[in-house]
């Protein structure tokens, strides 16, 4: 089978794919939350040779090996997972509350990408997620198509009907979110959705062996890229004797360390045999589904937890405790009652998990969220009133002047904010239905999330009076926090934020512009403050934000100064009345005889009275507040960022379990107070400067100023994250990213002229930066322009050769992700053109690089270029055809070289959907072909994206086939 690459045709849409659960009488929004890819000359387009990842079926992952899938060196997550401190109750929002009672989102990364998923990009208004305080479990739920699928058949603003392209069956979790779900010792898992075009029997069966095929492959995948297991989207209706089947294929999955949670909505108990395999979407007693996990007898399990639908009832939340505790299991981490976030929003309905409270109102199970990056996907049409299809001209969601909103929506639904007005369709509801719309965004902004109010409240999460069932209307959704209590990762003795989340509209390092330009990249997102926003006052509270500088649009009224180091700072703002404490971080460090504390902060506002002093909590008086004054000068106005340390020895041999910053008016009032911290970090000392990077080097530099480039990857004990810069003739150096890897894609060098040097540098546990390795190019001595013409059976490349000494041209073409070989040649110096033969018009990518050689064949300088071979053939059809009842069922094809598939019995076209005298990929089924008897010959022709058409070949079916 040859692996093609073509993403560059034009094509004709027409038909559908559902991409989610849809289940029965939801209110669904069908359309308006996807994500809208930039178009040409707007920020965050794709590059030309941007690594991207996408979607897996059948063939693609029996075929799998790392080197032949598209981009996969950039693809692994290596920030391993780091183990969350056991739970200290006095800190928590309350105390009640209980860390075993487990959290998973079901939910997309930066969006919801369908084509072209990036890992980093140079787009602000993307979804940075901020709450892994909250969080056990993230899933990737959003469709990524297939390869070789054309851009072109993706209309972004088609009605969700048109969408004539195959999602994958299985996808990975996108390596950046794992990346930082790992830093904060979440667990990362890709998604197996069943059904697609492809069926559940197509993927569970074994080989002669004994064994899965797929699952050994799945369990491979995971392992090589670096996430932790998978959800097992089971939606599809199954005979009884196979749920057994089903049961051993996710056993081989977990018996090899993949945790893997499944949607129970196939039966599959203990009582129910004669209906097992039946969909039934209105049963969320666990009971009815336990055998997905393990039955009485078995000694290990099957799938570890269950995915339960919205709603329960709390006989069906008592029945599913009874069942898990009846196997020895733990229905806290076994059980996962969920909250349909993306369907209905703020709403609270789809579900209530009022019924998983005990009398302490602590879940009795996991909870599970589907959809809750709504507060990013739907700000247009849940805050503005949009409706119907995507829309670029309603795409507030990826504009920054509106991503305050989607920050105040996203604290609002998981820190909670009792304030938050109720709003549906760009209109208020309920106790805000009088408000203009102006007067709503307002209110939106101006909520006060309060995670320790949220989790104490009360009646939080309470239906209506006597609507405690499904299908009910119930109050607004409370936030995570009313049933979650929140985890650190943060221990030992060194500990460093930036207060980063991950995306800014510009870089900042020390405290100055290093990259002008817009960025998203969730890999050197910072340790987040743990309540957002906790604040213990008797006065009036202050606000916090974060502050991403004077290009950001704010939605208050504060001075805008940017980051220390990253794209934002933490900005603490308002009228400072009475001490207010901000908690920020819940914590299990020790603290030793040389540890300090650094803080950098900027006081833009007027030298005042006040005070600002660090509030240490420890573990053995943990109602106490224990303060460190920030020496002289916090008080005053500051002329950019300033530095002080302060010594915490005298609390040495103590464990501290929180800290926070507290702000003080001690001679009266003080109106616009403004307080920014660019860093805080812990140390003891012990960390050791990381040395230079080893191994640097350019592997591609592109013709359009892209450029790969990798290292050699230190253990994260000693580095937790790589810069890149690049420094400039001129003197200048600028930001161009960060990732814990030893591969890195660099969008633009900002058209290069002269000699540039790329520096990376390496960063320890405690925030400093160690001496840099540095390679580099001369931009204004290399070859440009390079240009490519495709032939059958061979290419015409033409450049600029620089004016520049030099004895040869060497030119070599090899393939991306397909074939292994290399075609070389060496022509005379000053030569601007090459033509090669090749041996394949399949479609293939490849590379060109042209090099100039000195006299001993060295290279002086290179430029490298990509393109596509024509295509001028489809593989034929590989497959079988077997009965299924009074129909033929087709496998899919072996090839990725097909679009269409066109069958024919005697000479008779055999039709489709909609009379259509071909199936279509990813969208048609192929298990009901209407045949004219029990046995005979099908004629199956493919189809490719290019419009080739494959060679006929006949594929017996029925009883002489089957025997």
């Amino acid at each position: 089978m040859r692996v093609k690459y073509k993403k560059h045709l034009t094509v004709a849409l027409a038909s559908i794919l559902s991409v989610g659960m849809i289940l029965p009488n939801a209110t669904i929004v069908h359309a308006g939350g996807d994500t809208l890819p930039p178009r040409m000359g707007e920020q965050g387009y794709k590059g030309k040779s941007q690594p991207v990842y996408h979607g897996y079926r059948k063939q693609n992952i029996l075929d799998w090996t790392p080197k032949s899938d598209e981009y996969y060196e950039f693809m692994r997550a290596e920030v391993p997972l780091q183990k969350r401190n056991e739970a200290f109750k006095p800190t928590q929002a309350n105390p009640m509350l209980d860390q075993e009672v487990q959290s998973l989102l079901l939910t997309g990364d930066y969006g919801n990408e369908f084509f072209n998923p990036t890992i980093y990009n140079d787009q602000f208004a993307q979804y940075l997620f901020n709450f892994w305080q909250y969080v056990d479990y993230t899933a990737s739920w959003h469709g990524v198509v297939t390869n070789p699928t054309p851009d072109s058949l993706f209309n972004p603003e088609g009605e969700w009907w048109e969408r004539e392209y195959e999602f994958g069956v299985m996808n990975l979790p996108n390596p950046a979110y794992t990346n930082a779900a790992h830093k904060n010792g979440v667990k990362a898992l890709g998604a197996i959705f069943f059904p697609r075009s492809e069926h559940t029997d197509d993927f569970i069966y074994k080989d002669e062996n004994g064994r899965f095929p797929l699952a050994d492959k799945f369990v491979e995948i995971a392992k090589y890229y670096n996430f932790d297991g998978y959800f097992v989207n089971a939606e599809e209706k199954l005979p009884a004797s196979f749920m057994p089947v089903y049961e051993e294929f996710l056993r081989a999955l977990t018996s090899q360390g993949i945790y893997v949670q499944v949607y129970a909505s196939n039966l599959y108990g203990q009582e129910n045999e004669s209906k097992w395999g039946k969909i039934d979407y209105y049963n969320k007693n666990a009971k009815e589904f336990s055998n997905w996990i393990k039955n009485p007898t078995d000694e290990t399990v099957a799938a570890h937890s269950l995915y339960m639908n919205p709603d329960p009832s709390k006989a069906m939340v008592d029945g599913s405790v009874e069942t898990m505790k009846s196997l020895g299991l733990d229905p806290r981490n076994t059980v996962f009652n969920t909250f349909e976030a993306g369907q209905t929003g703020f709403s609270g309905m789809r579900g209530s998990l009022y019924n998983t409270y005990d009398e302490n109102l602590v879940p009795r199970t996991g909870i599970a969220s589907l959809g809750s990056s709504t507060v990013y996907e739907h700000l247009d049409e849940q805050l503005f009133g949009h409706s119907g299809p995507n829309k670029y001209t309603e795409n507030r969601r990826g504009n920054p002047e509106y991503y305050k909103y989607i920050a105040a929506r996203e604290r609002a639904w998981y820190s909670g904010a009792a304030n938050a007005p109720t709003y549906a369709e760009g209109k208020g509801t309920l106790d805000s239905a009088d408000m203009t719309h102006d007067e709503l965004l307002g209110a939106v902004l101006n909520a006060t999330p309060d995670p320790v109010k949220t989790a104490n409240d009360p009646n939080r999460g309470k239906p209506d009076e006597g609507k405690d069932n499904e299908g009910k209307e119930y109050k607004t959704w409370p936030g995570l926090a009313a049933f979650i209590s929140e985890r650190s990762v943060i221990n030992g003795s060194n500990f460093n934020t930036n207060f980063n989340t991950g995306h800014g509209m510009q870089y900042f390092v020390d405290g100055q512009v290093s990259n002008d330009h817009e960025w998203a990249n969730i890999n050197i997102q910072d340790y987040l403050p743990t309540w957002q926003w906790r604040i213990d006052t008797e006065g009036t509270r202050l606000n916090v934000d974060y502050d991403y500088g004077k290009k950001y649009s704010e939605g208050h009224d504060y001075t805008q100064v940017g980051a220390y180091n990253g794209g934002s700072s933490l900005v603490v703002f308002g009228d400072l009345d009475a001490t207010n404490f901000v908690n920020l971080y819940k914590t299990k460090m020790d603290i030793k005889k040389t540890s300090k504390l650094n803080i950098t902060y900027n006081k833009p506002s007027a030298t005042d009275a006040s005070s600002v002093k660090v509030g240490l909590i420890f573990e053995d008086a943990p109602s106490k507040v224990e303060y460190v004054q920030i020496p002289s000068g916090a008080n005053k106005t500051t002329k950019g960022w300033d530095e002080k340390n302060l010594n915490l020895s005298a609390y040495a041999g103590r464990s501290l379990a929180a800290f926070g910053l507290a702000f003080t008016p001690e001679k009266g009032a003080i109106k616009n107070y403004q307080f920014n911290v660019g860093e805080i970090k812990i140390t003891d000392g012990t960390v050791a400067k990381p040395k230079a990077p080893t191994g640097l080097k350019i592997d591609k530099s592109f013709d359009t100023s892209e450029m790969y480039i990798s290292w050699d990857l230190e253990d994260y004990s000693k580095v937790q994250k790589y810069n890149v810069y690049a420094k400039y003739d001129d003197g200048r150096e600028v930001y161009l990213g960060g990732t814990y890897d030893d591969a890195f894609y660099i969008k633009s060098l900002y058209d290069p002229k002269g000699n540039v040097e790329i520096k990376v540098t390496a960063v320890g546990a405690d925030g400093i930066e160690g001496k840099p390795a540095v390679v580099k190019k001369d931009f204004s001595k290399t070859v440009k322009n390079i240009e490519t013409t495709e032939h059958e059976g061979s290419i015409f490349l033409s450049w600029n050769t620089p004016p520049i000494k030099h004895e040869k041209v060497k030119v070599d073409v090899s393939f991306n992700y397909s074939h292994d070989d290399v075609y070389s040649t060496t022509l005379e110096k000053a030569t601007n053109s090459a033509e090669f033969e090749i041996p394949y018009t399949d479609g293939s990518t490849y590379t060109v690089r042209v090099s100039l050689l000195d006299a001993k064949g060295n290279v002086i300088t290179y430029t490298d270029d990509t393109s596509v071979l024509k295509d001028n053939y489809s593989d034929v059809y590989e497959g079988v055809a077997t009965m299924n009842g009074s129909y033929v069922k087709l496998s899919g094809p072996t090839s990725n070289d097909w679009w269409h598939l066109y069958a024919s019995q005697n000479g008779k076209p055999i039709t489709f959907k909609d009379g259509k005298s071909y199936a279509t990929r990813g969208v048609d089924d192929l298990t009901n072909l209407k045949v004219g008897s029990t046995s005979g010959v099908i004629e199956v022709v493919l189809e490719d994206f290019s419009g080739n058409k494959s060679e006929p070949v006949k594929i017996p079916f029925g009883t002489p086939a089957d025997k």
